[in-house]
């Protein structure tokens, strides 16, 4: 092309590889591997992908009036439209990768949102019993409602948004969470308080399947291991952070501030979404649908008309996902998560309790206690991360060398979670034994820094894992998962103090790390039945 100063109107359109076959085009090979077609005025260069290929067309404008430029960029246009709720023209797993990475830092926030709302008022809980005057077993059980709620409706969401896309549940989502913590806050009773607390869990729950789901949409399987380490962050770092900002929040402005927080943390999430986060979810019929709406924009003649389908509005079951549990895989992954979880939660619980009423501190000092469990979630959650990807690609590529299929269950390392089972019993054992012998209260923090540490080895790979094997259920297969997380971290918080008082905290925690290790051994078996797993998932025709 020569270089004079001419004006462009710039496309970018993506269509199904399918759906070219009539198009006829001459070949030319150069570093890119593109294939070009030239006509008068046009300049068409078109890469191709796995499933898609990506046109780029530059129209000569010389013979316009004018000399304005327009350029336009389909994937961004209209972008600030509040219902623009149609995925774009490109496939979302050839974002650019900053691109990827913003998507993935606003879903990872919006994952925090639940975490942190159940447990950012840990530390206020003996002040919202003074204050309401109830009794400790009163509100646990609001603490208890929320996270049943969380465990619960993102089966609902998860559904919805596997058959109808995510962005708008998302906003729905989202403005039902804020309007709900603004009214904890302003409660008057205990009863308000619970029922509220119920009603803002239903938004909240939404990402903690539908996040999966997105996550799924737009990283390939060699890098989601990685993705999904910063995902899984929000429920593993929420119930340490939360507690550290209510803490102070607390002994600052009283317990009631710990929920205006929530509410102001939910609507910035939510303006992210509305501004920021594009459709990702892509049904076959958009996808096929692309390369006939892109050459009636370009004057292209418009090919004639398939016959006309019969749309039929159709029921959504919202407990469709729990068909999942039905394959043995799936349900000994979930299971063992779940153990995680409400082992962690119980933990977290306890600290409310243990630093107010043995220890006797402050809610500050008690909220940043909590601030080690928090930074041991980050860095195992890293290095899970990337554990989970390093054995997968490298599995993977001795699979490619000796000519075998590959599955999904590569991802999953014997060793790791061999390793992080045998050290979540000695750490455990040692936070419920320095409590029970009134050490000094560093050292039960010291012990938490380990435990969340080592909960997020096997967390992230699993999590990681059932999407992997589910991958176009990614947001059903979550919920599952969810399910099991949350009605595990449900009952480990309303019976936390009454279990303390029972067994003690040395017996208790023991008791944790050894449920851990024995119920890791049915793991085991999922990574040594691939085929077993495979044939499974082909009979379900999932």
């Amino acid at each position: 092309m020569e270089n004079n100063k001419l004006s462009f109107h710039q496309e970018t359109i993506q269509i199904n590889c399918h759906d070219v076959s009539s198009i006829t085009t001459t070949t030319t090979h150069n570093d890119n591997d593109t294939i070009a077609r030239k006509e008068i005025g046009i300049t068409e260069t078109t890469e191709t992908t796995a499933q898609y290929i990506t046109t780029t067309s530059t129209i000569d404008n010389n013979n316009n009036d004018n000399d304005d430029t327009k350029t336009r960029s389909v994937p961004f246009r209209k972008w600030w439209e509040f219902w623009k709720t149609e995925p774009s023209d490109v496939d979302p797993h050839t974002f650019s990768k900053t691109k990827k990475s913003f998507i993935l830092a606003i879903i990872a926030s919006a994952g925090a949102m639940a975490p942190i709302s159940s447990t950012v008022y840990y530390p206020a809980l003996t002040n919202v019993q003074y204050e309401l005057n109830t009794t400790d077993t009163a509100v646990n059980a609001s603490v208890s409602l929320f996270v049943f709620v969380t465990a619960v409706f993102p089966l609902m969401w998860a559904s919805w948004s596997d058959k109808n896309g995510r962005r708008n549940i998302y906003i729905l989502s989202f403005a039902i969470t804020v309007v709900g913590t603004i009214l904890c806050a302003v409660s008057v009773n205990i009863a308000m308080l619970i029922v509220f607390r119920g009603v803002s869990a239903i938004g909240a729950s939404s990402v903690q399947s539908m996040g999966a789901g997105t996550l799924s949409d737009i990283f390939d399987s060699h890098e989601r291991g990685r993705a999904y380490a910063w995902y899984v962050l929000g429920p593993i770092m929420g119930p340490a952070i939360g507690p550290i900002i209510g803490g102070f929040l607390t002994e600052a402005y009283g317990w009631r501030s710990t929920f205006y927080f929530s509410a102001c943390f939910g609507f910035c999430i939510l303006l992210l979404i509305i501004f920021f986060l594009p459709e990702t979810f892509r049904s076959k019929e958009k996808a096929q649908s692309v390369l006939t709406e892109k050459e009636e924009e370009m004057g292209q003649e418009k090919p004639e008309p398939r016959e006309e389908r019969k749309h039929k509005t159709r029921f959504t079951n919202p407990l469709s996902p729990l068909r999942f549990l039905k394959l043995l895989n799936v349900s000994l992954a979930v299971l063992y998560l779940g153990i995680l979880f409400g082992v962690y939660y119980l933990l977290n619980t306890s600290f409310a309790w243990v630093f107010a009423n043995q220890y006797k501190l402050d809610s500050g000092i008690i909220g940043a206690c909590y601030l080690p469990a928090a930074v041991g979630g980050m860095i195992g959650g890293n290095i899970g991360g990337r554990l989970s990807d390093a054995v997968y690609n490298r599995t993977v590529k001795k699979a490619t060398d000796n000519q075998q299929e590959k599955n999904p269950e590569m991802r999953i390392s014997i060793p790791i979670l061999s390793v992080s089972a045998l050290f979540l019993l000695g750490v455990l054992t040692g936070y419920g034994w320095s409590i029970k012998q009134n050490v000094h209260y560093s050292a039960p923090m010291v012990f938490s820094f380990f435990v969340s540490g080592a909960i997020m080895l096997p967390h992230v790979t699993l999590t990681t894992y059932l999407v992997d094997s589910h991958r176009s259920h990614g947001a059903s297969v979550t919920s599952c998962n969810n399910l099991s997380r949350y009605i595990f971290a449900g009952v480990g918080s309303l019976t936390s103090s009454d279990l303390m008082r029972a067994m003690g905290t040395g017996i208790l925690f023991t008791g944790c790390g050894i449920l851990i290790l024995l119920l890791g051994i049915p793991v085991i078996f999922v990574k040594l039945n691939p085929e077993k797993w495979s044939q499974k998932r082909k009979q379900m025709r999932v």
